[in-house]
């Protein structure tokens, strides 16, 4: 029974044969983006998690255990897992209410009359008459050559804690892109003097926090006695706030800014002012952000004042009339609710391109002189629909200045960065 002298090598020390064969992708079709899911699957199965048929499927497709989330139907879980989903879901109402949590506070403007029934949300440009489209279309002409015009400005600085950053070759175009975006708010804060001591710094509509990320870094270094604050409706994976190390400057508060009372959270309450900062907030969150600043400092329990504020201005397209902060210049200009709906849907025109699909681009002949029933070419609809992106920031811009605040507009990246180049900047007089 002796030594046979032979090694043997244990198991978890052999080398594991390496597969030769592609790893199979998921066969669902995304409508979209016009192309399958590029997730892997299991062994064995044709789909991938996410777009696994969910129970009661054909018989083409075997049934699974996945179920749509009772939470959230946009996503699906495993049935067998429902319980422990459901404590961890993103999509689960909170513990208890929070005192900064007031339904519905930021929607309207105070002594605002109430939306008249009417909704026009399901309007399409191609039910509008062309006489009353064209008209429409030289009423915003007109207040755009008048009014707003000489308010645009070109004002693109750089603050230096992203010098560097800007450097690396690493990134690609679209890091460098949002890296740009972050520098030039963050120097326009500079410039218009909003980085002093004592003050809160509240991102809407945060995200995944870049911009408070790379603010934070100005504070711990910088300034003194200063908080940073991010507010979003969801919850994001991959912070950048998490990687802030002076944690007691930083909060993240998950709201939808049309409940968020900020004079309630905790964190502003040893700050003398507060400064709010966005840079992609989507259209009607424009226009509660700044409701909700101007909130912040009225009534009988705010000790802090609301100095300012710079939002970069996007997504004209999802403005709503209920919230639109600008109506009053709007309706004092003729504009009315009708009108409203017409104008946040030719706004798509400025940023929409061709057009086309990748294929008739590819395909087909280039139809840029083509005009429309109204007699516009792509590229005099690209104009149109920018002028009526201003139009509505000139509103905003209105409402800021009737209450307290020298408000304007300026460029502040080149349109090369990005079509949504517009940032509105208010500082309280």
């Amino acid at each position: 029974m002796g030594d046979t002298g032979q090694a043997t090598e244990p198991d978890s020390k052999k080398p594991k044969l390496q597969s030769t064969e592609p790893p199979v992708r998921c066969k669902h079709f995304v409508q979209r983006k016009k192309r399958y899911c590029k997730m892997t699957v299991g062994t064995g199965k044709e789909y991938c998690g996410e777009h696994e048929p969910t129970t009661g499927s054909t018989t083409e497709s075997p049934a699974s255990d996945r179920i749509p989330c009772p939470l959230d139907p946009k996503h699906t879980i495993s049935a067998a897992k429902l319980e422990k989903h459901l404590k961890i879901c993103n999509a689960r109402p909170p513990a208890e209410q929070q005192p900064y949590i007031v339904p519905g506070i930021n929607c309207t403007s105070d002594g605002e009359e109430q939306p008249s029934p009417e909704d026009g949300s399901g309007l399409k440009l191609s039910d509008i008459p062309a006489d009353k489209l064209t008209a429409l279309i030289a009423k915003v002409n007109e207040l755009y050559d008048g009014t707003v015009e000489p308010l645009l400005k070109e004002q693109s600085p750089r603050h230096s804690i992203l010098a560097q950053e800007l450097t690396m070759d690493q990134y690609g175009p679209q890091t460098l892109k949002h890296l740009t975006q972050s520098s030039a708010l963050l120097g326009l804060l500079e410039q218009y003097t909003f980085l002093v001591n004592d003050t809160a710094f509240v991102e809407f509509g945060a995200g995944k926090g870049q911009v408070a990320y790379w603010l934070a870094r100005i504070v711990e270094t910088q300034l003194q006695n200063c908080k940073v604050l991010l507010v979003d409706r969801a919850s994001h994976r991959h912070k950048k706030d998490n990687k802030i190390e002076t944690r007691e400057i930083v909060q993240r508060v998950r709201a939808d800014i049309a409940d968020l009372k900020l004079t309630q959270v905790e964190l502003l309450g040893a700050s003398k002012q507060i400064v709010g900062i966005g840079k992609h907030l989507c259209g009607s969150a424009t226009d509660l952000a700044l409701r909700c600043l101007v909130r912040s400092g009225k009534g009988e329990s705010s000790s802090v004042r609301a100095k300012g504020c710079l939002f970069a201005l996007c997504c004209h397209h999802r403005c709503e009339w209920r919230t639109f902060a600008g109506k009053p210049f709007l309706l004092a200009n003729g504009i009315n609710r009708t009108d409203f709906e017409c104008i946040v849907r030719m706004v798509s025109w400025a940023v929409c391109g061709t057009g086309r699909s990748r294929e008739r681009q590819q395909t087909g002949p280039d139809d840029g002189d083509k005009q429309d029933r109204c007699g516009l070419t792509r590229l005099a609809r690209e104009t149109v629909g920018r002028k009526c992106k201003r139009v509505l920031d000139a509103a905003r811009l209105n409402y800021m200045a009737q209450n307290g605040y020298e408000a304007h507009l300026r460029y502040y990246v080149p349109s090369e960065i990005t079509p949504e180049n517009v940032c509105l900047v208010c500082v309280d007089k």
